[in-house]
Order: structure tokens, then C-alpha cells, then sequence
């Protein structure tokens, strides 16, 4: 048996959409079986055959030409489903993880990463997936060009969870095909603004640099009350607020008053009538691992 830990990814973080992911400490565990007798821990579920981790693990096999018949795959599921936390892309780096390892194909970084992001149709949730830790990440001349780091002082990261799921085919439909000048360059700067304060520890700037012009907008309809836990959790207390990924979860970075501000997102969602659950999580310094013979 061999065990892959994906951890979640929040995507965008305001302005850097499809640009940069994070990494958090809330995983995926996924049990590549030999043998269908081998236990597995309660709460896992087998994954059908059409699946994402399946696809990819069929994909590496076309990558390094080798037939290979794909093994039972179960998931023991801990990032919830269709909520902007990088679910799909755990199944994407799942199955070419494995596949590498029980291949001895010997894929390195870059080519597991390419495939990825061949399958996700886009590297922000992948990378970090992979790699851990933050990530700015970009097709360029035909390669994904990647650079992880993490930022200067802690930050916790409080993600409210809404009952309700939103797919991303489905957030991405309401986006424009083109953008103004003006919000382009506004935008630009919001993201520089955010990269710079990561990679210098001055979170004074977060409030305003991870605010976006690009696709939060328009998916705020799709999203009840949004602005309204965005601001609860800027007014209690948090550095920054943003839609994770193409939501609906909403995600707060904190350096201080984690509980006021997990109090308040909540309450703002209870005023639209809708339920959420908090996650207090750490970013991910390490992206996937993996073992064999190992279900703990």
C-alpha cells in the first residue's frame, strides 16, 4: 500500500488570480491497494474509476509510455469538496504521485508539475499542492515557471466554510473576457503590494493589497453575503480577507485575534441564513507526502 497526504490550496488571495496559491494544514489521504484485503481507516471510501486521481495516474502513464492498470484508490477525505480549497487538485497530484512511485518512472518536479497542470488547466492550486508553502506561479514560453517561499512572520489563516458548495466551472463562468485598463493596473499593483508585504513581514498593507478587481466582483453573486464576512473579519481584527480560490469559502490572514476573527465570519454568514465552519490552519511549509505500507 502506499499512502499520499495532499494538503489544501487556497488559490488568487485577492489579486493574483490564477498567479499564486497557498498551502494549508488541512489534507487529503489517499490508499494506492495492491491487495483489496488491505485495511484501510475507517471513514475512507473507494474513488470510481473515472476520477481525477485515476485520470492523472493514467496521464503519467502516457507521459513515460508504460501500460499500467491503475491500483484501488480509497481517500480519506479532510478538505471539503467544491468550496475553493484546492479538493480537485489534491486528486490531480494524488494519482501522479503515486503513479511516479509505483512506475519508477523518476519524474522529477517540474515534469509532475507539468502534468499537473496539463490535467488542472492551471498551476495556482497544483504547485503549492506539490511544493507546500506560498507560490507564485505562471505559463510562460511554453513551461510553469514556479518560486515558493514563505512569508517573513507567522500568519494564521482562517477560512469560513459555507454549507453550500460552488463548482469552479461554474464561478469561472460569470468572469468577463476582457477587463478594463484602469482595473488591470490596479490590480497589478494590489498584487505587488501583497507579494512585497509576504516577503518583507509589513502586513499593513494586506487589507487593501488583497482586495481585487478581477474576478471577486463578479462572483459575488454567487456567493451570499461575501462582502459582508470579508468586512466582519477586517473589523475584528484580520490582516486581509479574500475568496478562496473560486469560493465560496472565505479566507482571513491573522496575525493576532484569530478567535475574534473566526467569530465574526461566522456571524456574518448566520445573518444570510447560512451556516459555515471555521478552520483555524497554518500554512503548509511542506507540500505532498507520501509512504508505503503506512495508514496512520
Amino acid at each position: 500500500m502506499i499512502k499520499v497526504r495532499v494538503p489544501a490550496t487556497s488559490a488568487n488571495l485577492g489579486p493574483g488570480f490564477d498567479y499564486v496559491g497557498m498551502a494549508l494544514e488541512l489534507y487529503n489521504d489517499f490508499y494506492f491497494l495492491e491487495d483489496t484485503n488491505e485495511h484501510i481507516p475507517g471513514g475512507s471510501i473507494f474513488l470510481n474509476s473515472n476520477s481525477l486521481t485515476h485520470q492523472a495516474y493514467g496521464l503519467l502513464a502516457d507521459k513515460i509510455k508504460k501500460k499500467m492498470s491503475p491500483p484501488k484508490i480509497a481517500i480519506h477525505s479532510g478538505i471539503p469538496r467544491a468550496r475553493g480549497l484546492g479538493s480537485s487538485a489534491s486528486l490531480t497530484v494524488a494519482g501522479l504521485v503515486a503513479g511516479n512511485i509505483i512506475s519508477n518512472a523518476g519524474l522529477d518536479q517540474d515534469e509532475l508539475i507539468e502534468l499537473a497542470t496539463r490535467l488542472e488547466g492551471h498551476p495556482d492550486n497544483a504547485v503549492p499542492a506539490l511544493l507546500g508553502g506560498l507560490v507564485v506561479c505562471m505559463t510562460a514560453s511554453g513551461r510553469v515557471r514556479y518560486l515558493k517561499f514563505m512569508p517573513q512572520k507567522p500568519l494564521q489563516v482562517v477560512v469560513a466554510v459555507p454549507e453550500f458548495e460552488l463548482p469552479t466551472s461554474d464561478s469561472r463562468k460569470v468572469l468577463p473576457s476582457e477587463v478594463s485598463h484602469r482595473d488591470a493596473v490596479q490590480n497589478t499593483g494590489r498584487f505587488g503590494f501583497f507579494i512585497a508585504a509576504m516577503l518583507t513581514g509589513d502586513y499593513r498593507h494586506l487589507s487593501f493589497a488583497m482586495e481585487d478587481l478581477l474576478h471577486q466582483p463578479y462572483r459575488s453573486h454567487l456567493v451570499p453575503g461575501m462582502k459582508k464576512v470579508m468586512s466582519a473579519a477586517l473589523e475584528e481584527g484580520a490582516l486581509g480577507s479574500c475568496l478562496s480560490g473560486a469560493g465560496p469559502s472565505i479566507l482571513a490572514l491573522c496575525d493576532t485575534k484569530v478567535n475574534q476573527v473566526s467569530e465574526g465570519m461566522k456571524q456574518a454568514w448566520k445573518e444570510h441564513g447560512i451556516k459555515a465552519e471555521i478552520y483555524v490552519l497554518n500554512i503548509a511549509v511542506d507540500g505532498t507526502s507520501c509512504c508505503t505500507s503506512c495508514i496512520s
